[in-house]
């Protein structure tokens, strides 16, 4: 029943290097702001004017927004009487950063849009891109992420001919920030890397440090918690050769969440001690709510239970104060799962009774599903199976309701960003036609003059219709062979497609531009991944490693080929496969069984060969899981076929809970093969959202 609190900071450098970035502390701020009103009182009505009250109103809009939006009127008024346009666009510029501190969205939007339209009219790159910025984030704040990436988008282009790094660094890692808010991680992941490079090559260490958050982010997300901690370890060496308090503590904290996640809770509490002694100083209450909800989390991975009480009664005690119901839910959350895991089931179900109070009240529906799951895993462990089942049914039914809805608002979100591609190609096509009818238009009236001329220039017309049914004849001919250039790539495309998806989706895909999910009920995945690869990989060359692993994964492919299997993906040394998709199927549980018993046994054959030549020797751990899963396509430019679901991560958790040279299977898949394998009972494994997974290795001969 339990949840992870991780607190990523949505945004956290949606702004980076932006021109609204703020330069100025409060007290600095002030100071400028002061130094302004002096000027505005003796200042004539010229255009200078009207830029000062512009500098003004941005200097005070956050601490006296109503003074702020009177001082930009007054500001648009003056602009407009001198016809002053530049002046009159950066005083609706600001109007829109005015409504969006109040939340105002489309007033807003319609700020920005003025003056967008007005800079556009003047031609001025500078400061069209940082209206393009800011439209571009109000629409990430309100939810409209395809929208924000196509402007982002437009903002990069145009900056890219300026070489204005600072600025590009910035596009390029808000366009990183949107695709993680769509979920689509390894967009987010090419992005932020482009960042990297010219943030790294500038030295910009606070830049820097916050794409190597991201980053950390990123994989985090995708559970790859020992990816995670490398980046957030990166990030805090550089936060502590700055003066940056704040972000210092958040940058423990997130070093913290990965070491709990990879099991070194003890280790993760030093460090949220550390962050919480920074927000202490800095007497910041929700930064040691987080600090205590977190402390709470690890002391209950720990087994001290009665110390994970104590912090989380000092973070209940903070929410109830800030009325921070977000925080509260869960706080009361972990709380359960504390008393959950110390057998006290009655006062487990009082916090989640708590929190499911709150999240009907807010309309939360991520903790109302939690609520549902965790009434329905305590009922279970007090034997009240009827009440289990009633709470299992309801979160069955939110959550595939919310996943339903997520799916759909992503494809529409794809589907939104291909239409923006397949507009401005259609207008290049159309640009190119417009050329080619000049062109042609041109040389007819070239043809017409001609006709005019006499005889001798009929003679020599003659001569240049001759020449020119040449021309044609040699154009025909290479148009020819350019035809049959294109239906040879189209059938090279086609077969890079049945090459990466399977045949019924690549069909769904080329004929729709789209892939429908599909809810699998019943799936069998196997994940697998070499022991000690990053040990050995730091001692051989990048293409001698490379040219290894190709020869295991090739070795593996012919086995998926050989049992029926669908090869999902590759993830460096881990290789990911299923059974029972895209054609549904009752053997894939045997199928993937027997395919894994293969892969161990032929890699053994292969490893004694490369022992014989003196080469370094890969030993495998394999996991395998039996449950339903959700598949489809994503990318936009890569397709992907791919599955998700609680399925996938405990598959994932029985492989990194497994041991070399054995097969590490799920309960659920021991009972639909032990008629066929014999199998020998290894204990329990603690799976992220599954709670105890009985284990068993499948027995063979080696």
């Amino acid at each position: 029943m339990e949840r992870r609190h991780f607190r990523i900071h949505k945004h956290i450098v949606a702004l980076l290097l932006a021109g609204a970035l703020l330069l100025y502390g409060p007290v600095a701020r002030a100071q400028v702001a002061d130094s302004l009103a002096r000027l505005l009182a003796k200042g004539t009505e010229d255009t200078s004017r009207v830029l000062l009250l512009t500098d003004y109103a941005w200097e005070i809009n956050e601490t006296r927004t109503d003074e702020a939006e009177q001082k930009l009127r007054e500001a648009v008024a003056l602009a407009q009487r001198l016809k002053f346009l530049r002046g009159e666009a950066a005083a609706w510029n600001g109007l829109g950063v005015v409504e969006e501190l109040r939340g105002n969205w489309e007033q807003a939007q319609s700020y920005y849009r003025k003056a967008l339209s007005q800079r556009q009219s003047l031609g001025n790159i500078n400061d069209i891109t940082n209206t393009l910025n800011n439209l571009a984030v109000l629409y990430e704040m309100s939810g409209r992420l395809d929208s924000a990436i196509v402007l982002h988008k437009e903002n990069l282009r145009l900056l890219e001919p300026l070489n204005d790094t600072v600025r590009i660094a910035r596009a390029h890692f808000n366009i990183a920030g949107a695709y993680m808010e769509m979920g689509l991680y390894n967009d987010a992941n090419e992005f932020l890397t482009q960042a990297r490079m010219i943030l790294e090559a500038r030295k910009d260490l606070d830049g820097t440090a916050k794409v190597y958050t991201q980053l950390g982010h990123v994989r985090f997300e995708l559970d790859l918690y020992e990816d995670a901690r490398l980046w957030y370890r990166k990030a805090l060496k550089m936060r502590e050769q700055q003066s940056d308090p704040v972000r210092l503590a958040e940058a423990y904290s997130d070093y913290a969440n990965a070491l709990d996640e990879v099991d070194s809770s003890q280790t993760a509490v030093s460090y949220y001690l550390r962050a919480l002694d920074i927000w202490k100083q800095l007497d910041d209450l929700p930064g040691q709510s987080n600090v205590f909800i977190n402390l709470g989390d690890a002391h209950k991975h720990l087994g001290n239970y009665s110390i994970a009480l104590q912090y989380l009664r000092l973070a209940e005690k903070i929410c109830l104060d800030l009325d921070d119901k977000s925080s509260l839910m869960e706080t009361y959350n972990t709380i359960g799962d504390v008393f959950y895991r110390d057998g006290k089931y009655k006062n487990s179900l009082e916090y989640v009774r708590r929190y499911l109070q709150i999240a009907r009240k807010t309309g939360d529906e991520k903790f109302l599903q939690g609520a549902y799951k965790d009434f329905a895993e305590v009922y279970s462990a007090m034997g009240n199976f009827r009440k289990a089942y009633e709470y299992r049914a309801l979160y069955d039914e939110v959550r595939y309701k919310n996943l339903n809805e997520k799916m759909i608002g992503f494809f529409a979100q794809k589907e939104a960003l291909f239409e923006d591609d397949r507009r401005k190609q259609q207008l290049k096509k159309q640009e190119a036609d417009l050329k080619l009818q000049q062109s042609e238009l041109a040389r007819s009236r070239t043809e017409l003059y001609a006709s005019l001329a006499g005889v001798l220039a009929l003679l020599i017309l003659a001569a240049l219709l001759f020449s020119r049914n040449r021309l044609r004849a040699r154009a025909n001919r290479e148009l020819a062979a350019k035809n049959d250039a294109i239906e040879q790539e189209r059938r090279r495309a086609d077969d890079l497609l049945a090459n990466i998806l399977p045949a019924a989706t690549a069909a769904e895909l080329k004929a729709h531009a789209r892939v429908k999910p599909v809810r699998y009920e019943s799936v069998t995945v196997m994940f697998t991944d070499f022991k000690g690869f990053t040990t050995i990989a730091e001692t051989m060359p990048s293409e001698i490693l490379i040219a290894e692993l190709d020869e295991c994964f090739s070795l593996f492919d012919n086995i998926m080929h050989e049992f029926g299997l669908e090869k999902i993906k590759t993830i460096g040394d881990a290789y990911m496969c299923a059974g029972g998709l895209p054609m549904a199927n009752d053997t894939h549980p045997q199928d993937v069984v027997r395919a894994a018993i293969a892969m161990q046994c032929r890699l053994q054959i292969l490893m004694e060969q490369k022992k014989a030549a003196g080469k370094p020797l890969f030993e495998m751990r394999i996991g395998i899981h039996t449950g339903p899963v959700v598949a489809g396509v994503v990318g936009r430019h890569k397709f992907a076929y791919d599955i998700w679901g609680d399925t996938v991560n405990t598959a994932a958790r029985l492989e990194q809970g497994g041991e070399p040279l054995k097969i590490n299977i799920s309960e659920t898949t021991y009972q639909a093969v032990k008629a066929q394998f014999p199998c020998t009972y290894r204990g329990r494994l603690s799976a992220k959202n599954k709670g105890e997974v009985a284990m068993y290795f499948v027995e063979y001969e080696r």
